[in-house]
């Protein structure tokens, strides 16, 4: 008897039998779980919905975060009243609106509130031009508002089952975070509204599908929940349920589908499993399926790379063929991949991945051969710079070169031998790793790199005033693990950038020391009580006759656990940490309060200056504050002196420029404080709203000095054919005063002449200093 027989009388009355088995077997098994089945169909259906809710209505909370967290919103509410600026601002907040928008044929309206509930600008995103704003928004708005709540969010029941979900926040109008509720007289509110246009598709969907309409129960106005198994719910918000019933009718339906289907099938596969058994199973099934089977075995365990490519045109040929294909395809993916996960996509250098796995191998090495590793960080100083004055691109541009300088180096006759990695970390950052048997080589290193941005670093298109930071971390000294030669190779780096820049400092103890006093004064700054530790002290500065013109506001801070820091410590760690604000407004408030009994001690002439952080020359907010306090204390046009830290790039930005020129016509006098050791050329003053600079104690050194007394005059001389007045610092002899009394100099402030005294030092120094004046 052949096979082939044997496979009929065997095969078939088995196949016929078991099929008809199974058949009846199934029905009766799935007529009993066919209720089960279609409610957990309508679960599923449900919380597709739910989803499809859940994305349409992210959309509302999306479009106020990210106005939230730009300044486009700020810039609105700043020029509501405004015409031309008002447009422009509303011109942005529809196109980052748009933006933020991935879905074009979404439905969204935006609109901002005043505390009244009146509409300050409404946006709306949808086929209608002419649609008008719907009058379920002025209601929710006053709601929000009038509960004092700072976020709240509604669904609204439109016509033909369209729903629309309402999401609003109230913020402050001048801070733009979260009001306190006492305040909520300043705040405004933001409505995004969406129409869930896809959820309700769905909504309807279910309605034809299941011959019923579903409901939407607020669950907060008491209504009771089906508790039958045909009622079926899901939460699509608190209080809000999506529910639905599956009818008798509709699992009658279903039943019947059944008993057809499955007949169906039974016949189906009486013929065809028999046909296919006896046809196909051998020759076209099982000996493919076992060929590829052994050469995906071969593949899994590495004896080959890839499976032997079919040549046959049949389906397990063609699915021999896609697999070798796809394996293939995968194996340079993976190679790609794997290349593009350890390399920065600009500067092509090694990726913090890569630079982590060099690193660790290295350290391994350095363990067995009793060798070196050194860390290298590097920081960019006044890339920020480039980035706000040339442009992203420029900035671009200078990582590429910079990255491309530093291989080069490496690559160099000096270093060519000694194992090495540069990689770009972030931003800025770079480090390099370098195994070395020498701990001198870690200094060389980092010298070259150092001298490579000295007078600025060059690319194709600019020159650009930019220097490096660098710190040095070196195994095993300095560290036995990665992560902590990480970090103290960071700390060498800030130390370097705190004493100068463009220079470089290895790790050490007194390092160490110094991070943890700044930690300390930072931790210090985020908790000072101002009235109870900040004290102000007053410095005298005279004209050349030794009248008496004004007095230096300087501020003293005794803090209780660290004692006295000095503002030199202190106020560029406020500057870094954002603490100045409240520095500064403590200062310019105490300094204001205590003008008038100056001008009562010293004379209606006296002016105080007082120095402002650099930092806060950025912000649009700072002209308003402090003129506003100058309205608050009465104090009158000139009589105050803000005096700006000659800090490199700032006066070179339009923004500031504009806040400096604000504060000069609101009556305040400019000036300029340690002329002469910073960035900012004498020339490039013609153009800045300037009224005096005070010349360094350095520069005052220098200009006394015998071999450049004949610059003195000039210098000055050139500050007067601007009208800029000159002080000159530091004065710490007659001699000197003299040598500048006669060079044109118009005040003069020194330890010869008065120390910084508190305001009772200073009535006691008055009384003295009249005294000798007189005589």
């Amino acid at each position: 008897m052949t096979l082939t027989k044997r496979l009929i009388l065997l095969v078939l009355p088995i196949l016929l039998v078991g099929v008809l088995a199974a058949t009846i077997g199934v029905y009766q098994i799935q007529t009993a779980t066919l209720t089960e089945v279609e409610q957990n169909r309508l679960d599923l259906k449900l919380l597709q919905a739910k989803i499809e809710f859940e994305r349409e209505a992210s959309i509302s909370e999306n479009i106020i975060s990210l106005l939230l967290e730009g300044e486009t919103l700020a810039d609105f509410t700043h020029y509501i009243g405004r015409d031309v600026n008002e447009y422009f601002v509303t011109q942005r907040l529809d196109y980052l609106i748009n933006e933020v928008l991935e879905d074009e044929k979404a439905r969204v309206l935006l609109t901002v509130f005043n505390n009244k509930g009146e509409p300050l600008y409404h946006y709306e995103r949808s086929d209608n031009p002419f649609s008008d704003m719907p009058s379920f928004l002025p209601m929710f708005a006053r709601s929000l508002i009038l509960k004092n709540d700072l976020r709240a969010q509604k669904l609204m029941f439109l016509k033909r089952q369209h729903h629309a979900y309402l999401y609003g926040k109230t913020v402050n109008a001048s801070t733009f975070t979260h009001p306190l509720k006492p305040s909520m007289e300043d705040s405004i509110a933001i409505v995004a509204t969406v129409y869930l246009t896809k959820f309700d598709q769905l909504y309807d969907n279910l309605s034809q599908r299941y011959g019923v309409k579903p409901s939407i129960v607020n669950r907060s106005t008491n209504v009771k929940s089906e508790t039958a198994d045909s009622f079926r719910s899901i939460t699509l918000f608190p209080d809000f349920d999506l529910e639905m019933e599956l009818t008798e009718q509709y699992l009658s339906q279903s039943r019947s589908y059944l008993i057809d289907w499955m007949l169906a099938v039974s016949v189906i596969l009486g013929v065809a499993i028999t046909a296919l058994l006896l046809l196909l199973i051998k020759r076209f099934i099982i000996h493919p399926i076992e060929s590829l089977d052994r050469q995906l075995t071969l593949v899994m365990d590495e004896h080959q790379s890839n499976i032997q490519k079919p040549f046959g045109k049949d389906e397990v040929s063609r699915l021999g063929i896609k697999f070798y294909d796809l394996y293939d395809q995968l194996n340079e993916n993976l190679r790609q991949s794997r290349v593009l996960s350890v390399t920065d996509s600009l500067t092509k250098l090694p990726n913090r991945t890569r630079f982590q796995e060099f690193a660790k191998r290295a350290l391994i090495r350095a363990w067995n051969r009793h060798s070196y590793v050194s860390l290298i960080y590097i920081d960019l100083d006044n890339f920020k710079f480039v980035n706000d004055r040339l442009g992203h691109e420029a900035g671009d541009e200078l990582l590429q070169h910079t990255a491309l300088t530093f291989q080069a180096l490496l690559q160099s006759d000096e270093h060519r031998n000694q194992s090495s990695l540069v990689s770009r970390l972030a931003g800025d950052e770079f480090a390099i790793v370098l195994a070395h048997e020498h701990l001198d080589d870690r200094l060389v290193l980092a010298s070259s790199l150092v001298s490579l941005f000295e007078g600025g670093f060059k690319t194709e298109r600019y020159i650009t005033p930019v220097s490096a930071s660098v710190g040095i971390a070196s195994y095993p000294s300095d560290g036995e693990d990665l992560r902590e030669l990480i970090a103290n190779a960071d700390m060498a780096m800030y130390h370097a950038k705190r004493t100068g820049k463009n220079r470089f400092s290895a790790y050490s103890h007194t390092i160490a020391r110094a991070a943890r006093r700044v930690k300390l004064i930072e931790d210090a700054l985020k908790f000072v009580n101002c009235d109870e530790e900040f004290s102000l002290v007053f410095m005298p500065f005279v004209d050349k006759n030794h009248k008496i013109k004004g007095l230096e506001v300087l501020l003293r801070w005794c803090s209780p656990d660290l004692g006295q820091i000095t503002p030199d410590e202190f106020v560029p760690i406020a500057e870094q940490t954002g603490s100045y604000t409240k520095i500064d407004d403590w200062v310019f408030r105490n300094a204001f309060s205590e003008l008038s009994n100056l001008r009562e001690l010293l004379g209606e002439e006296i002016v105080i200056a007082i120095n402002i952080s650099a930092g806060e020359l950025g912000q649009t907010a700072f002209a308003d504050r402090i003129i506003n306090l100058k309205k608050e204390f009465n104090v009158p046009d000139r009589s105050v002196e803000l005096e700006i830290t000659e800090t490199f790039g700032y006066f070179a930005v339009e923004q500031v420029l504009s806040v400096l020129r604000e504060l000069r016509d609101a009556g305040f006098n400019i000036s300029i404080d340690d002329f002469g050791i910073g960035y900012t050329p004498l020339l490039q003053m013609i153009d800045y709203p300037v009224d005096k600079v005070k010349f360094d104690k350095e520069l005052v050194d220098r200009l006394t000095n015998d071999a450049y007394h004949k610059l003195m005059e000039p210098t000055v001389e050139l500050c007067h054919l601007q009208n800029i007045k000159v002080t000159a610092e530091g004065i710490e002899t007659m001699a000197k005063f003299d040598l500048l009394k006669e060079a044109g100099c118009d005040y003069f402030q020194g330890y010869s002449i008065a120390q910084p005294m508190t305001y009772s030092e200073l009535r006691q120094w008055h009384r003295r200093y009249q005294i000798t004046d007189n005589t």
